[in-house]
């Protein structure tokens, strides 16, 4: 029985859209059921390189030539105005939930979704995309949209070269479809082992997909199939039970396994359904509901992620209550846009006649409002109306960390005399890091900071190292002493140590910056005093399964920490080098600099002074008690001297960066006092 055209329109195919979507959705509301349900954009790929193929062949059959003013023209009436609206909109609504804290980032992010670049972008950010947390921005779900755009601006051309280099040699443009297929499943092989998040954001590892539906498509041109409506409903209900199968967690697959997987069963649904859809899956499929929310379900993508941010975060909903209150939410908005935003500018006949300046006009509106709406929007300092803050100190019930209950009334009796949030430039506190330095054995002086007459110190860490640096190096103009440092961001300063979330690229760089540097250039350097700053990573919760003894072991979290602190303190001293370690950092369970941004007054900000030490803590301690010129000092005593009760803000500067970063400007104006505690450890005597 010969098939209808494959290039027709199927119905089912809308119903796949809609299937694809709503995958998404619940996975982005944290459903564990659905744990793989990010392969809803896994389908929406395929399906789009299929259809995709098809609009161009079409052109091909009819004009001998594709039209790529025809096809770029609809392209961007397709995408920009709905992204453009919920850009804008995303925008002004987060303005009213969330601080200016939250918001700076999301600049970068919005700009990058309006000019189609997300993907890169995040992957530039190193966003974990499974990691519990994933990250808050409500621009995060365009870097799929954007890898559609990256592949549009090349397809057609590779196409028409392709198609006509096969007028010699027919299997020329199938083979020229394989070829880049082949290339794009080796790089996501590659990366998954070395770089997730390249492998799941980036286009080369991700082009497989549209070139998997591009490939049905042009085999379905050329080849003529027979298949009865019962094989055919047979291979779509296989390919649709494998679809929900790996969208659920049932299934132990990696990543990349479950993207292979979705591919493949993608493309198989979509050459049943087009060959014989009317079968029983194809006829569900095709059901008028179904069809029509496979229609408006790139509304529903693009408003659906946002939405669920803000019911979540801001009003604290459950993750099945944000599941079906976001879905109706995204659907209904997404139907408004459809009816009187797409069709009419998808429908136009202006439009049609002006192609290429349809175009342009579109491409400047995104970099306009890229430019110009969305910065001074975001970049606006003004509180929020709604946000988790003020929900979770009148009894809200988020999951997510909230500030501490508010003070006493008995404390602050006198309402008129609490102390107001001040105008703070929160751009810059924001991007209050510190410094990053380390060098190798053929360059050691590149890690002197400071030259002084005095001592020689030596501060070795991660971001927390960053965070003490700008006031050492003060000190060290101060009192005369050479400053060196070895500063690498999210690398503890335990030798030995691998933190498997980090790509491969970035464990290694770890390695050469602590094990082959102590061996390298520790001795080159000869310092008197190393400092040792870094982030407790105590919480099994969080690091049992990702920080590993390099060459792997049997340790346990915390039988790990403790070997190798002493390790390599043990190596440290070994030199003939003194070691201070500096104790954990209070950590607060919000963000200060963020309830500051978005609460009237500072004593709302107020965090607790820990009752009990940290682990990593009481190691130091004991490494310091049984490791001969081993000191520890702790600073915390004098950024919160109300203890147990720590001002967001002393002397009107911002006491922490974040939930677990002092402000380098709160350490350097309190440098004196803890000069005073470094001197009073002993490490220097003598020196």
């Amino acid at each position: 029985m010969t098939t209808r055209p494959a290039w027709a329109h199927r119905p089912a195919l809308d119903g796949v859209r809609a299937v694809a979507v709503y995958l998404v959705v619940l996975f982005h509301s944290g459903l564990s059921a659905v744990s793989g349900g990010f392969i809803g954009v896994d389908l929406f790929f395929v399906l789009s390189g299929f259809l995709i193929t098809n609009v161009l062949l079409n052109d091909m059959d009819e004009f001998g030539r594709i039209r790529f003013g025809q096809f770029y023209a609809r392209r961007a009436r397709r995408l920009l105005p709905a992204a453009l609206v919920v850009a804008v909109v995303t925008s002004f609504a987060f303005l009213l939930v969330e601080s200016v804290v939250q918001r700076l980032s999301y600049v970068r992010d919005a700009q990058s979704a309006l000019l189609y670049f997300a993907n890169w972008h995040f992957l530039g950010a190193q966003n974990d995309y499974f990691a519990t947390g994933v990250s808050r921005s409500p621009f995060l779900h365009f870097w799929s949209l954007s890898i559609e755009e990256q592949f549009y601006l090349v397809f057609p051309l590779l196409l028409l070269c392709l198609i006509r280099a096969g007028r010699r040699r027919p299997r020329l443009p199938l083979l020229g479809l394989l070829a880049p297929c082949a290339l794009s499943v080796v790089a996501q092989v590659l990366w998954s082992s070395r770089d997730l998040n390249h492998a799941y954001y980036g286009t080369d590892a991700r082009a497989y997909q549209l070139l998997a539906g591009a490939l049905v498509a042009y085999a379905m041109r050329g080849v003529r199939f027979r298949l009865t409506v019962r094989a055919a409903d047979a291979a779509a209900t296989a390919a649709l039970v494998a679809v929900a199968l790996v969208a659920t967690g049932l299934l132990d697959l990696k990543v990349s396994t479950r993207g292979f997987a979705a591919t493949a069963a993608g493309a198989v649904l979509i050459a049943a359904l087009v060959l014989r859809g009317d079968g029983r899956i194809g006829r569900l499929l095709s059901h008028r509901s179904i069809a029509y929310l496979g229609r408006i379900s790139y509304g529903t993508y693009l408003w659906h992620w946002p939405i669920i941010l803000v019911l979540r975060d801001a009003y604290g909903l459950s993750s099945l209550a944000s599941a079906i209150t976001g879905g109706v939410a995204s659907t209904c908005l997404a139907a408004v846009s459809y009816r009187w935003l797409e069709m009419p500018v998808r429908r136009s006949r202006v439009l049609d006649r002006l192609r290429w300046p349809t175009v342009a006009a579109g491409v400047s509106l995104c970099a306009v409002v890229a430019i110009a709406v969305v910065p001074p929007v975001l970049d606006s300092p003004r509180r929020p109306v709604v946000s988790a803050a003020n929900l979770s100190t009148s009894g809200g019930t988020s999951d997510a960390p909230t500030p501490e209950p508010l003070p006493p009334a008995g404390r602050h009796a006198d309402r008129a005399h609490r102390q107001t949030v001040p105008g703070l430039d929160w751009a810059a506190l924001v991007g209050d890091t510190g410094p990053a330095r380390t060098c190798d054995v053929s360059d050691v002086q590149r890690c002197i900071v400071v030259r002084g007459t005095g001592p020689h110190v030596l501060l070795i860490g991660d971001s927390h190292a960053r965070m003490v640096a700008p006031m050492l190096i003060r000190l060290a103009h101060e009192h005369g002493f050479t400053l060196s440092m070895n500063v690498v961001a999210s690398c503890p300063w335990q030798a030995k140590l691998a933190t498997l979330w980090q790509p491969t690229a970035d464990q290694r760089a770890c390695d050469q910056a602590r094990d082959v540097w102590y061996r390298e250039v520790l001795p080159a350097l000869h310092p008197d005093v190393v400092v040792l700053a870094e982030y407790s990573r105590d919480d099994p919760a969080v690091y049992g399964h990702t920080l590993r003894r390099i060459g792997g072991s049997a340790e346990t979290l915390h039988q790990l920490l403790r070997n190798t602190t002493d390790e390599t303190v043990r190596r440290i001293t070994s030199t003939g080098a003194r070691v201070l370690i500096m104790k954990s950092i209070i950590v607060s369970r919000f963000d200060p600099l963020d309830c500051l941004a978005s609460s009237k007054y500072v004593d709302r900000c107020d965090v607790t002074f820990p009752r009990k030490p940290t682990f990593s803590d009481r190691v130091f301690r004991s490494a310091a008690a049984r490791i001969p010129h081993t000191f520890t000092f702790d600073v915390n005593r004098v950024v919160c001297p109300g203890a147990p009760s720590c001002a967001a803000l002393l002397d009107g500067i911002n006491v922490w960066r974040n939930v677990n970063h002092y402000s380098t400007q709160i350490l350097t104006h309190f440098r004196t006092q803890i000069w005073k505690l470094i001197v009073g450890t002993g490490a220097l005597a003598g020196l």
